[in-house]
């Protein structure tokens, strides 16, 4: 791989506690903010987008279960005939970084949580991502303000294997504030809210995500086998709760090739109506 520039984009953590925000699973009193470093996406050799790419629906899908070309997981809105603006203030979600099987070429996959994107222009969102990349799996964190430019955590520890925690939650006045923590090593990052103004995100959805990223077209999906989320809950319209809940609607959401194929495909809600699996099928 090329050198990756850090082009004097250094950003220092106070080092001092850290709670995430909209989780209950866990205390986050003592992890500790860290020293990390914002890479613009054009200078990290491997680095994508994740605009949301819908997919071609199918006789065999159920009517509750949308189709993307490159997102899967699941989406909230208030109405999915007529979702609300501004009606999503936060979402969280929990996930285990994937350990990749080897494919014969690079393969790219990510997992995340944001806010929009599944109905509207913007996405707000941050995750991690595993890549198989020159024979070996690459990880790191990444945050995007869609269509802006994305960007890499430098220096974010994350190891496959590590329970990552991540919130992105609306703070009034057009900024985001974006977190993400490895409850393994304890440490938190939140991306300075310079880079996470939006002066058009509709506020309409709530995503929990696994991806095939974008670069000049849909990436090949890294065989992550099986993926979990949990404890993604989000507030929408004042309101805290799981995915699944009667206070708004959820839509699983399958990955699919132009075709139709199944690249990977979420489970249903588990009982505890926040968590879910998603199984890989192809690239």
């Amino acid at each position: 791989m090329k050198m990756h520039f850090l082009v004097n984009c250094m950003v220092l953590c106070m080092a001092v506690p850290t709670i995430m925000a909209h989780h209950s699973d866990q205390n986050h009193d003592d992890y500790t903010q860290i020293e990390c470093t914002i890479i613009p996406a054009g200078n990290y050799e491997s680095h994508n987008s994740h605009p949301h790419i819908p997919g071609p629906r199918s006789a065999r899908t159920p009517s509750n279960v949308a189709t993307s070309t490159n997102w899967s997981g699941y989406a909230a809105e208030s109405n999915f005939s007529h979702p609300t603006r501004n009606s999503v203030t936060a979402v969280s979600g929990t996930w285990i970084v994937p350990s990749l099987k080897s494919t014969p070429d690079h393969s790219y996959s990510s997992i995340w949580v944001g806010i929009d994107g599944y109905s509207s222009p913007t996405v707000e969102q941050i995750g991690t991502e595993h890549d198989w990349f020159n024979g070996a799996q690459q990880n790191y964190a990444w945050f995007e303000m869609y269509p802006g430019g994305s960007y890499v955590i430098g220096g974010f520890p994350l190891n496959p294997g590590d329970v990552i925690s991540a919130s992105v939650v609306y703070s009034g006045n057009s900024i985001f504030t974006l977190t993400i923590i490895n409850q393994t090593h304890k440490v938190s990052f939140t991306v300075p809210t310079s880079y996470t103004r939006s002066t058009t995100a509709a506020r309409q959805s709530a995503e929990w995500i696994v991806e095939a990223p974008y670069l000049n077209g849909i990436l090949p999906l890294a065989d992550f086998v099986t993926a979990y989320m949990w404890g993604c809950s989000a507030t929408i319209n004042g309101i805290t709760a799981p995915i699944k809940n009667n206070s708004w609607q959820n839509i699983g959401i399958e990955m699919v090739t132009v075709n139709g194929t199944p690249k990977d495909i979420p489970s249903a809600i588990l009982p505890d109506n926040g968590s879910f699996f998603v199984t890989w099928a192809h690239e």
